[in-house]
């Protein structure tokens, strides 16, 4: 679950900062790209965790365990979403505000998984699950602030620093995704 939904974010944020570079030649691409990415996102919701098992540890209770799979989903959820805005805007050439205003919202639930995960998982699975989940959603939270500060208030020169910013953190979040499905991170 978590694997496939970071590498799909992480193509994802990739994409949306191409497009924010201005190197799609038409906003249709990217909205075909980014609302497949987008939907491909939900079917990680069906799937059984890779990390967050639950299994081999004692100190983790059944309600932990809920608790964690409940943040995962819900975050998976709402980044689901916002790849569905973020296609309608571009398939139909609507206004960029929507999207930095979904975005906050991404923002928002990323910045709640970022503090579960990193006050809560110490100890449980290991440093580099820890780890991994914290640094992900720290980059998510940090990437969808800045396309929200960059999209809802039209600041010109914040635009390429987020695009940019979208395009390596976009690469950082598949890395984690590809490591946690390899088992480089268990």
């Amino acid at each position: 679950m978590e694997a496939i939904f970071l590498v799909l974010i992480g193509a994802m944020l990739f994409s949306q900062a191409w497009h924010m570079m201005g190197l799609y030649s038409d906003g249709r691409t990217v909205g075909v790209v980014i609302g497949s990415l987008g939907l491909l996102s939900l079917v990680a919701l069906t799937l059984d965790p890779m990390l967050l098992t639950g299994s081999g540890n004692k100190t983790i209770s059944a309600a932990n365990h809920l608790s964690e799979i409940t943040v995962m989903k819900g975050l998976i959820a709402v980044w689901a979403v916002y790849g569905v805005v973020v296609a309608a805007q571009s398939l139909w050439d609507m206004e960029e505000r929507a999207v930095a205003f979904f975005s906050a919202a991404a923002a928002a639930m990323s910045i709640v998984a970022f503090f579960y995960f990193a006050g809560n998982m110490e100890g449980r699975y290991g440093e580099s699950a820890w780890l991994g989940l914290s640094a992900a959603t720290l980059v998510l939270s940090v990437s969808s602030a800045m396309v929200f500060f960059a999209l809802g208030f039209t600041f010109r020169t914040l635009r390429p620093v987020a695009a940019w910013f979208l395009l390596l953190g976009g690469g950082v979040v598949a890395a984690i995704g590809l490591a946690i499905a390899t088992r480089g991170i268990a």
